[in-house]
């Protein structure tokens, strides 16, 4: 049956139906929905306060990944902030979040703010070579000045304690107003490696 309504703005001529081919070769040209589109690729080395993403695109939504993520110091956390200039400075106050935690001792807790610093993106990492924590998030609405700015996150760890440990959670920035920047730290001390890739995500 032939789709009879609003001819949607698509890349590909088409009567509002695809073949199974037809998807895939949008996906594989980056073109269907869902797909991503990398923005930004950025490594860390050596001790490093923070990383700024300052070019966001033109995208509704984002997805953030953080790879093999370490910090300086010793149990502390990867997290973001937001900016409403640009980057040339970062809100420090007035987000929201809650998470559920689970570890491989058999440990599950939950824990959120509705007054916090920070939005977390990763479970605590330590100094060993092998504490490290990877997570990806998708960011809603930062670039739209009428809503809030809200995450979703999941992580996956090898925490300071040297034992396995999972969280999923998110957060707002409930101020309805555009976020143009974003910046990944620890929530104390400086950033010891990692590889933090942001995407846009396409839309139909």
């Amino acid at each position: 049956m032939a789709y009879l309504g609003t001819q949607p703005n698509d890349v590909k001529k088409n009567t509002g139906l695809y073949t199974p081919s037809e998807i895939l070769q949008l996906t594989k040209d980056g073109s269907w929905g869902g797909s991503l589109e990398l923005i930004e690729e950025q490594t860390v080395t050596s001790s490093t306060a923070a990383v700024d993403f300052t070019d966001l695109k033109n995208y509704n939504v984002h997805y953030l990944t953080l790879n093999d993520f370490k910090a300086v110091n010793d149990g502390t956390f990867a997290c973001m902030q937001f900016s409403n200039d640009g980057g040339s400075s970062f809100l420090t106050s007035g987000y929201q979040y809650a998470q559920q935690n689970g570890t491989s001792a058999g440990t599950f807790t939950e824990n959120g703010s509705t007054s916090a610093s920070v939005i977390f993106l990763s479970s605590s990492t330590g100094t060993p070579s092998n504490e490290v924590g990877n997570s990806y998030s998708y960011l809603y609405n930062l670039l739209n000045s009428s809503k809030y700015s809200f995450s979703n996150t999941q992580t996956t760890t090898f925490n300071s304690s040297a034992t396995y440990e999972m969280w999923f959670g998110g957060g707002v920035k409930p101020t309805a107003e555009t976020h143009n920047a974003i910046r990944v730290k620890c929530l104390s001390g400086n950033i010891s490696k990692a590889t933090i890739k942001l995407y846009g995500v396409k839309q139909i």
